[in-house]
């Protein structure tokens, strides 16, 4: 990252209004993921979590406000969803907070990694264009991601493979807009990929403990969040490079100044 990067904004409302406004955008996906692409036998862990898509873009973009979005939208959309209150604070906002958001930003400074960097120029879009083609590919992600779990499960083959599949679906979004292969976004990738199975870990855990399921908690629950967090916060590497350079307009760019 830039030395810019490390000033502290001078518009903290602003950050906040916008953090505000990606909770509301979190909540729908929590409730959509928790109702309809649980984990069987673990209510609200879902095996496709759509907030991880905007957990670590808002991390990034809005530091602690992007945390604190990641928890309390990750909060009311298990509550949506019906999820026991002690089952929904542990799976929810303590992992999106610590994991998903905070560790995630985390890996980013550690790994070096410069948001943005290498992008394909040539591909300037505007934040609506940009947003049909993430939403589009999340959408026949999800179906997609959907029938192929129904039908290995149908012929009692591993529906961990789907993953794979709904992982090289999301691969024409990158082409789409403009995202390079680079050290910047295989770090990016790294960071999903820890941050997944961290927070997987701890949903693994509440389920264990608070959700009894005991020791196939982590045969059952991990496996599938882990998987599941990866393939949708897959889409969020591309999301956070395509919208840098508008977010860095509107002055929203954690530590980059106002």
């Amino acid at each position: 990252m830039t030395t810019s990067e490390y000033t502290r904004p001078t518009s903290p409302t602003r950050f906040f209004v916008a953090s505000a406004i990606w909770a509301a955008v979190i909540i729908p996906l929590a409730w959509l993921s928790s109702t309809f692409l649980s984990i069987p036998g673990a209510f609200g862990a879902g095996y496709f979590w759509l907030p991880q898509m905007a957990m670590p873009t808002g991390a990034y973009f809005f530091g602690p406000w992007g945390w604190l979005a990641a928890a309390v939208g990750t909060f009311f959309g298990g509550m949506l969803a019906g999820s026991p209150l002690l089952i929904n604070i542990a799976q929810n906002p303590i992992p999106a907070f610590l994991a998903n958001a905070f560790l995630f930003w985390l890996l980013l400074k550690v790994f070096r990694v410069e948001v943005g960097g290498g992008a394909m120029e040539r591909q300037q879009r505007s934040l609506s264009s940009i947003l049909a083609v993430v939403i589009g590919t999340a959408i026949v992600a999800v179906v997609a991601g959907y029938f192929i779990g129904q039908a290995t499960e149908a012929m009692n083959v591993s529906s961990r493979w789907g993953y794979l599949v709904v992982f090289l679906i999301t691969l024409p979004a990158w082409y789409i807009l403009g995202v390079p292969l680079n050290r910047h976004v295989i770090g990016a990738l790294a960071a999903i990929i820890i941050s997944s199975l961290v927070s997987a870990a701890m949903g693994a855990y509440a389920w264990a403990t608070i959700g009894e399921m005991g020791a196939s908690a982590w045969a059952i629950v991990f496996p599938g969040w882990g998987f599941g967090d990866m393939v949708a916060g897959s889409l969020a590497v591309p999301l956070m490079w395509t919208l840098k350079s508008e977010m860095e307009r509107r002055g929203l760019v954690w530590g980059a100044g106002a």
